[in-house]
């Protein structure tokens, strides 16, 4: 039976995350605000993923399960039921392979939009863990720039400032338009969209654990392949936010140049080339005129692999 009147819904997208769903429920149990549901879409997954969610769902009322017995609906429509099925004012979002490591996540956050009605969600800081690489420490994290209590819209172009599981929305300025499903990704213009109803305010905390693992979606990805799907994300994001297109072009050309460094490191020079001219498409002034001396550092390393430094 659904939990009456929840202030928050958590929406938790999962597939195959048997090794990790447990710690991610009980992330969100141990929650210190307890007026929350969990919408758990269990999208056709071939290992014991579904069984645990079953099994949590069993002894907490405020835990609903939703299959996929069609067949396997992929993370966008996936995400779309659930949020259909949210019940509460706010939502907030945790992939079954990701957890919360702060018990007071919810409480921190419904409490900053409340007293701050003109923030349209808020998100803090998050740890990367690479189960990839070898044990030791790996020191990584996603989050806002120091000393900032509140981004717009421009600011979140800019910057992938909050991971997806540390954020927390108002229900009302999630938009789903059907441009998004053709999308590799949801946070990134999710969080645009609802800018445009007001800031993101900030919660100077870690907040969440974003867990990456040889079963991941995104991480297996060529850099060309990675290229490809930011440039169709941003053209389409210029076509929806026409005023904000040169920081658009502009921060995609930076993105592309991160996947030009993973190429050099592959020893690709190939794809090295190919994403360089999307680099270079994307926003000419930047690369042709503001950092012209970086821009011919990777043309030549491209047609001689001498080194290129890395963009300050």
């Amino acid at each position: 039976m659904p939990c009456p009147f929840p202030l928050v819904s958590v929406l938790m997208l999962t597939h195959n995350h048997g090794a990790y769903l447990q710690e991610a429920i009980a992330s969100v149990q141990a929650q210190t605000l307890q007026s929350w549901e969990l919408l758990i879409g269990e999208d056709g997954s071939s290992d014991d993923t579904a069984t645990i969610a079953h099994a949590a769902a069993a002894g907490d009322r405020r835990i609903r399960v939703f299959t996929s017995p069609g067949g396997a609906l992929g993370f966008h429509r996936n995400f779309a039921r659930l949020l259909a099925a949210a019940q509460a004012p706010y939502v907030a979002f945790l992939e079954g392979d990701d957890w919360w490591s702060e018990s007071r996540k919810l409480e921190l956050q419904v409490a900053l939009l409340e007293q701050q009605p003109s923030l349209a969600f808020c998100g803090g800081h998050t740890a990367v863990v690479d189960q990839r690489l070898a044990p030791g420490p790996h020191a990584a994290r996603i989050g806002p720039s120091a000393g900032r209590d509140r981004l717009a819209l421009p600011d979140l172009i800019r910057a992938y400032s909050f991971h997806f599981s540390s954020v927390l929305m108002r229900r009302k300025v999630v938009e789903l338009p059907s441009w998004i499903f053709r999308q590799y990704c949801l946070d990134r213009p999710l969080y645009l969209l609802a800018a445009r109803h007001g800031d993101a305010g900030v919660i100077d905390a870690e907040l969440s654990v974003y867990r990456l693992h040889a079963g991941g979606a995104w991480a297996p990805l060529s850099s060309v392949q990675k290229s490809c799907r930011s440039v169709q994300l941003f053209t389409e994001l210029k076509r929806q936010l026409p005023t904000h297109r040169t920081v658009l072009s502009r921060t995609l050309s930076r993105i592309l140049w991160s996947y030009l460094a993973e190429a050099f490191t592959a020893q690709k020079p190939g794809a090295a080339a190919r994403i360089l001219a999307m680099a270079v498409w994307a926003a000419p002034g930047l690369r042709l005129v503001s950092e012209l001396p970086l821009t011919l550092a990777a043309i030549r390393r491209v047609l001689f692999r001498t080194r290129l430094h890395s963009q300050p």
